[in-house]
């Protein structure tokens, strides 16, 4: 792909805001889904619902009175504040509780948006609602660079009551792979990383998009090696129907898909897998072929896997593999969610969180621990 082209991935802010127009949600989920998804079905059901529901946010201006006040109210309150503009711009969400407890620290959450994404949709992929329940601070930027993040970090810990043990990084899409790319080169400052829609950990050339500039990537041995030393927390969240075709591992993508500038046809996928497992401090693993699984998991994602489960959450199965290491601790989730398309479902970021949250990472010496 050439430097000078826009990546094409994602929905843009005027299909977000004409959702309820023609086909409804139906319509944005058929356009993040393979020639096998079923949007209408999925818009039908449950998941579906909530997914709508989440989605209201976006019937205010995101720095509208009405959207402050939504997020004061719902669960224990957050102070939502929208702060620069263009690419500048970024939210904050602060616990109401730190208004009452000067001395109380609170766990940050970085949360990077989609590409041609309005930062306003992150407030619809469950992390806001997980950080008004649990009390936690999130940033959602315009701009994912390194430099930014690094910047907004250095605000958060100046001007709000951060727990510096506890920084996290979630995002969807294009922001799994900003989210990818940040905590795999700077690994001594995350406790954690969730992903979802995307499958990245390797290189990447210097592109545009939608006017920012993203520098040439690249994930070197001794990134790994210091991200194996210390151990990362990683949940990685897919679709069995994205229009990425990110799952099983040995699947190709088609179309427009193969010429993007993120890799992602299956050779490409199972190197940056295992590098996840050696992030997660986990041997690398082999990779099946259509037919070839031992366990619904693992056929759905592609791998042996140490520990498989299925469940089911608003009447859709979650195929659950856990990259165990040698202790039996699992650093390293991938959940394959059933017949769903390149979308955070109402479960995904409660997922997240359950696989990160429980971790602490110390900011000088880096040692990670589990929150007691």
């Amino acid at each position: 792909m050439n430097n000078s082209e826009e990546v094409k991935m994602g929905l843009t802010e005027e299909d977000i805001q004409h959702r309820d127009e023609g086909p409804g949600i139906a319509g944005l989920l058929a356009a993040m889904g393979d020639k096998d998804a079923d949007a209408a079905a999925i818009a039908k059901s449950e998941d579906g619902m909530l997914i709508a529901r989440s989605m209201s946010v976006m019937q205010w201006p995101e720095d509208s009175p009405e959207s402050r006040e939504y997020w004061a109210g719902f669960e224990k309150g957050l102070r939502k504040e929208v702060h620069g503009e263009g690419l500048d711009k970024w939210s904050s969400f602060i616990p109401s509780a730190a208004e009452n407890d000067r001395e109380r620290r609170f766990p940050l959450i970085f949360c990077l948006h989609g590409a041609h994404n309005p930062i306003q949709l992150t407030e619809s992929y469950g992390i806001m609602q997980v950080a008004a329940r649990e009390e936690c601070i999130v940033i959602a930027p315009e701009n994912e660079n390194w430099t930014s993040i690094e910047r907004l970090l250095a605000y958060a810990k100046e001007n709000y009551p951060v727990d510096m043990s506890r920084i996290y990084s979630v995002g969807y899409s294009f922001g799994g792979f900003m989210s990818s790319r940040n905590v795999l080169a700077h690994p001594e400052i995350f406790a954690g990383v969730g992903m979802g829609g995307m499958l990245f950990a390797g290189n990447v050339p210097a592109h545009d998009l939608d006017g920012q500039w993203y520098e040439e990537y690249s994930l070197t041995e001794e990134m790994l090696q210091k991200a194996e030393k210390l151990g990362m927390p990683i949940l990685l969240f897919m679709g069995e129907n994205e229009m990425l075709r990110l799952l099983p591992l040995w699947k190709e993508p088609e179309g427009e898909i193969r010429d993007g500038v993120i890799p992602l046809f299956s050779e490409d996928k199972q190197k940056a897998f295992n590098n996840f497992r050696r992030a997660g401090q986990c041997c690398p693993t082999v990779f099946l072929k259509e037919g070839e699984a031992s366990s619904e998991a693992e056929e759905h994602i592609g791998a042996r896997i140490e520990r498989t489960e299925v469940r089911e959450y608003h009447g859709r199965k979650y195929y659950i593999g856990d990259s165990v290491k040698d202790s039996g601790e699992c650093l390293f989730r991938t959940v394959a969610c059933e017949k769903m398309v390149h979308w955070p479902t109402a479960a995904f970021a409660d997922l997240v969180w359950e696989q990160i949250g429980r971790y602490r990472r110390d900011p000088q010496t880096g040692e990670l621990s589990h929150i007691k």
